[in-house]
């Protein structure tokens, strides 16, 4: 039987000195480390790329943490450090062989389906795959909202949120957009656009993301040009949304309680 395709989730964290909250943005990315690791599929990999090794990471052989070669700085509005160690991810996964590689921010949700669906959805003939519905999920009054939406954003849900896009890694291949289209197409809100000007395919995954804003630590929400487009989306997403269920919580592999705990702990009612 052939093997399946390794699959990785990449996530470039902030640098403790740059945060204003850090036991928040553990907090939030424990939240996103169960969510990934309720996979229906178990065959994955997570690799962490930081300034700081997170108190609550677990050896599972499945997660690995690259410590920056570089000196923490302030966030900046074209988030450098972000970038920077989403290349030292994708270095890292060429060099251990290439595959499916999945950029998830640290506060974002993953479908407990994804996995199984991007490894049977992404043919040899494709360079990767988005994520294009899903939700908008308010932390401090856990309310969601999904996208698109005539009355909160009507674009693609890959057109809002980074944790959207699958590439396909292939080291030693000659062409670059194969080798790595992450490299290539570079911002996930361009994917489509770009996969046509260089005449790729990209498969649309049959996958729901989910996007948490109002943390008050994602990078969009305080820094960079969009800051009070982003306010906006988050007071339509509180008034359109709905308030969140079980079944809700459920389909990323997380638990309405753990959720309202966490939540209540740092955003008091």
């Amino acid at each position: 039987m052939k093997a399946a395709e390794p699959f990785t989730f990449g996530i470039p964290l902030i640098a403790r000195s740059a945060t204003r909250n850090w036991p928040l943005v553990e907090a939030l990315l424990d939240l996103t480390l169960t969510s990934a690791r309720s996979q229906t599929d178990q065959d994955f990999h997570i690799v962490i790329a930081g300034h700081d090794r997170p108190d609550m990471l677990l050896d599972d052989g499945r997660t690995e943490f690259i410590a920056a070669s570089w000196p923490a700085e302030a966030v900046r509005a074209d988030n450098l450090d972000s970038g920077r160690k989403k290349h030292a991810i994708k270095e890292f996964v060429l060099e251990r062989g290439g595959g499916l590689l999945m950029f998830l921010d640290a506060d974002d949700w993953v479908d407990v389906d994804l996995v199984a669906i991007a490894r049977a959805m992404i043919r040899p003939e494709h360079i990767g795959g988005l994520i294009g519905t899903g939700f908008a999920t308010d932390f401090r009054n856990l309310r969601s909202a999904a996208i698109p939406h005539p009355r909160i954003f009507d674009g693609a849900f890959h057109r809002v949120c980074g944790s959207s896009t699958v590439a396909r890694l292939k080291p030693g291949d000659l062409d670059p957009l194969r080798r790595d289209p992450c490299k290539v197409f570079h911002e996930h809100y361009r994917w489509i656009e770009l996969a046509n000007e260089h005449g790729a395919e990209l498969v649309h995954l049959r996958a729901s993301g989910n996007y948490v804003i109002n943390t008050s630590e994602n990078h969009s929400e305080v820094h960079g040009p969009y800051v009070e487009w982003r306010r906006s989306f988050t007071e339509a997403v509180s008034r359109e949304g709905k308030e969140m269920d079980n079944p809700f919580a459920a389909r990323f592999g997380l638990r309405l309680a753990q959720i309202r705990a966490m939540s209540q702990q740092f955003f008091r009612p």
